[in-house]
């Protein structure tokens, strides 16, 4: 019976321990609510009250910046302006110079007596240029004359030779100049040839062996020179009229000079091709043999052949 009572008198104490905190929550939230109702018109006021400040506030500050732009510092603003598009202007020039081509180099102008009063003429020229290609007219003078003017090319970050052959004068030739009179410049696409170098390796994949250099008695007792060689088409490419230079070189140094057409020369076709030299025939201990053709121009590529046919889309339904 002890038992009981003490276990009735825990649970009664709990449950009044229960009641107390639910009175409790109930007073905090009316007190809460009591004081909400109390001071809602207030709050509304200092709410409308602070829109209107924050409206008031935006309000002088746009009247405040059209008043300094086009008033007080209306004359400031200007001069900054035009400061700015010249400073831009500079940098630009800047930056376009900077990506702008390099100017040719040129090496030094010989002069070759082929005997019978004939000449021909030699220059080496640089384009360290790695994104441009030029094309340039030129022509050589020399006392009391000049060459008649000729167009020629220069492929990106490439040396080459210049020639004009067989020029005629009565007398010896002096203070000889070569000058270029227009100089054309192109940039490469690198949207369409995305890494230039191996580009040009496939397109001018030329295998040329055995150069040679000979002197042989020809009719009459009359001694001519001649270069051999073979040169391979190695590219995908079949081309039509290439070009190749000859130089005859004594050590390092450049002693003749010599060019040569081809009508085609079809890919992967091996051309066995002589040269004759006439006139005066110098000491040669080396050949070289440089290929001479615009990649960048769709004339050198012979089209496919095939047979033409009827686009049967093209033809009426019957």
């Amino acid at each position: 019976m002890f038992g009981k009572r003490k276990k009735n008198a825990i649970l009664s104490a709990g449950m009044n321990q229960f009641l107390l905190e639910e009175e409790k929550e109930f007073k905090k939230q009316y007190r809460f609510s009591l004081w909400w109702v109390e001071h809602r018109q207030l709050l509304k006021n200092i709410g409308l009250g602070l829109i209107l400040v924050i409206d008031a506030v935006l309000v002088l500050v746009v009247v405040w910046g059209f008043l300094d732009s086009f008033g007080i510092s209306y004359g400031k603003e200007q001069r900054a302006v035009a400061e700015s598009v010249v400073y831009n202007q500079e940098d630009l020039r800047a930056y376009s110079v900077s990506r702008s081509a390099v100017a040719l180099e040129l090496g030094e102008t010989r002069v070759f007596s082929l005997g019978d009063g004939r000449f021909d003429f030699y220059t080496d020229m640089q384009n360290s240029n790695e994104d441009w290609w030029a094309e340039f007219t030129y022509r050589f003078t020399y006392e009391g004359g000049e060459t008649k003017q000729a167009t020629g090319f220069i492929l990106p970050n490439s040396s080459k030779p210049i020639a004009e052959l067989a020029v005629s004068s009565a007398t010896l030739l002096r203070d000889v100049n070569f000058v270029l009179t227009q100089t054309v410049w192109h940039r490469v696409d690198h949207k369409l040839i995305k890494d230039y170098p191996s580009w040009q390796t496939d397109h001018l994949n030329f295998l040329v062996e055995n150069p040679t250099f000979s002197q042989e008695t020809n009719i009459g007792d009359k001694t001519i020179g001649r270069t051999s060689f073979s040169v391979t088409n190695k590219t995908a490419f079949t081309y039509y009229k290439p070009t190749f230079v000859i130089l005859l070189k004594k050590g390092s140094s450049v002693v003749g000079v010599n060019r040569v057409m081809l009508e085609t020369l079809q890919t992967g076709e091996t051309q066995n091709v002589d040269v004759n030299w006439f006139g005066t025939l110098p000491s040669v201990s080396q050949v070289e043999v440089l290929p001479d053709v615009n990649i960048f121009d769709p004339a050198v590529y012979e089209a496919p052949s095939g047979t033409s046919t009827i686009d049967t889309r093209l033809l009426p339904v019957r």
